[in-house]
């Protein structure tokens, strides 16, 4: 039962995941990181290799799938405030990890933009497995 619902939790956190960031990334990132190519192309490679990308995704929305579960998340409300701020504290790190590091590459309104979308992108995965994890009650 419970590789049953992490299973289902992990897979629909990643469908929601992968739509609203699939809406972020025409919206914001492909123009930003675009940009970041042109001007440092042996630093960023654009478009980015999807495989890894996914490989990365699909083993950690299934760990946050587990942390969500022994967190006690287990309705769209709470998966949506936990995802929102867990996002949120996640990409405020990595990205000024990478400001701090290059800061020629990861500017101020870069970061500030990607940690609100990764908030609301995260929000929505976290509702989404929220309402799964409430399946399994």
């Amino acid at each position: 039962m419970y590789v049953k619902k992490i299973g289902i939790t992990g897979l629909v956190g990643f469908l929601a995941m992968s739509f609203v960031g699939g809406i972020s990334f025409e919206l914001f990132h492909k123009n930003a990181m675009g940009k970041v190519a042109e001007k440092f192309p042996n630093v960023i490679q654009f478009p980015p290799d999807m495989a890894f990308a996914m490989l990365g995704g699909i083993i950690y929305i299934f760990v946050m799938a587990i942390i969500y579960d022994k967190m006690g998340v287990n309705s769209v409300e709470s998966g949506a405030i936990t995802g929102a701020w867990f996002g949120a504290a996640k990409w405020t790190f990595i990205n000024t990890q990478w400001m701090a590091m290059m800061p020629n590459v990861f500017e101020i309104n870069y970061v500030a933009i990607d940690i609100v979308l990764s908030s609301v992108m995260y929000a929505v995965s976290g509702a989404t497995m929220g309402w799964a994890l409430n399946r399994f009650k």
